[in-house]
């Protein structure tokens, strides 16, 4: 089962995708990704996402993210929260192991998340450790020197 970020997720994948047209259609589509829901919670999340509905450019009404999340730049939020909190960044092998202030490393690890990055499997935060899973240790080296660069 999901959860409720993760199905967040997932809609605002769909959603920028194009593909959704109704609550209906959102449900269905979430269901065939693994995820089943009702529509009341369907309902839920599209007002809690902001989403809007408006016509593309052949005159159907499909969902859309609000203008400020469609703004929003995953790497400039992952660039400020790694200068003011992260305090080393290190690959090994197939890892990327971040330390930061202590009670920072959630919020860290949600930005990272955010980036979207094809290299990154996952994301587990503690207190004050992200600890990044790559696909490959090649992978892991260049996520590194990218955070780096980035602000860690």
């Amino acid at each position: 089962m999901l959860t409720k970020r993760q199905r967040h997720q997932l809609i605002r994948r769909l959603v920028k995708e194009g593909q959704v047209c109704t609550q209906l259609e959102l449900v269905h589509a979430l269901g065939a990704l693994g995820c089943e829901v009702t529509q009341a919670t369907i309902s839920r999340d599209v007002r809690g996402l902001g989403l809007e509905r408006r016509r593309d450019e052949r005159g159907r009404l499909r969902y859309v993210l609000p203008e400020s999340e469609e703004k929003r730049d995953p790497e400039a939020a992952c660039a400020r929260m790694l200068e003011e909190f992260a305090t080393d960044v290190a690959a090994a092998q197939n890892l990327v192991v971040l330390k930061s202030e202590v009670g920072t490393a959630p919020g860290i690890g949600r930005v990272i998340d955010e980036l979207e990055d094809e290299r990154i499997l996952g994301c587990v935060a503690g207190d004050d450790t992200v600890l990044i899973v790559a696909r490959e240790a090649a992978d892991a080296t260049a996520l590194a020197e990218y955070l780096i660069k980035l602000g860690g």
